[in-house]
C-alpha cells in the first residue's frame, strides 16, 4: 500500500513523504525561508551573448540574469555522455540564439549571492521510474528498474 503524507508547520515549512508498506521511500522538504529555483522551467529572454565564452545571460524574471553555456544549448547526442564529448569549437552560439529571443529553459543550479542561476535548454521532468526529456533523441531506462523487468 502506498501513502503520501504531507505536513505543513506553523512556519509554512512543507514536508512530503511517500510511504510504501510502512517504509519511507521518498521524502521532500521545502523551507519557507529558502526560495529554490532548481528544476523550475521558465520562458526566458536572451539579454546578452558573450561570444568569447560561448555563453549567454537569460532573463527569467529573477533579480540576476541566469547563465547558459553553449553546452546547455546544443543537442545531446548520447544517452551516456550527453554532449560532453562534443567538440565545442565547431559550434557558434550565434547560430543557436540571438539577443531578445524568447527561450524555454530549466534551472539546473540555483543562484548564489554572487552569481545568477545556471539554466539549460535540456528540459527534463523526473518521475520515480522515468525521466521525460522531450528534446532528446534517445531513450534510457531507470537504474531503479530491476534487471528482470528491463528485458521484457
Amino acid at each position: 500500500m502506498q501513502e503520501i503524507v504531507i505536513n505543513i508547520d506553523n512556519q509554512r515549512n512543507k514536508v512530503v513523504a511517500l510511504v510504501e508498506n510502512g517504509k519511507l521511500v521518498e521524502k521532500y522538504e521545502e523551507l519557507e525561508k529558502q526560495k529554490r529555483l532548481e528544476g523550475n522551467i521558465y520562458v526566458g529572454r536572451i539579454e546578452n551573448i558573450l561570444m568569447g565564452m560561448q555563453a549567454a545571460f537569460v532573463n527569467i524574471g529573477e533579480g540576476k540574469n541566469a547563465f547558459m553555456h553553449i553546452r546547455d544549448i546544443i543537442p545531446k547526442v548520447s544517452e551516456q555522455t550527453g554532449n560532453k564529448n562534443e567538440v565545442l569549437s565547431k559550434h557558434e552560439i550565434k547560430n543557436y540564439i540571438r539577443v531578445g529571443m524568447p527561450i524555454l529553459v530549466q534551472v539546473k543550479r540555483d543562484s548564489t549571492n554572487k552569481k545568477g542561476a545556471r539554466v539549460s535548454t535540456h528540459i527534463s521532468l523526473s518521475g520515480r521510474f522515468v525521466v521525460l526529456m522531450p528534446n532528446a533523441n534517445f531513450i534510457t531506462i531507470s537504474q531503479k528498474i530491476e534487471e528482470a523487468r528491463r528485458k521484457k
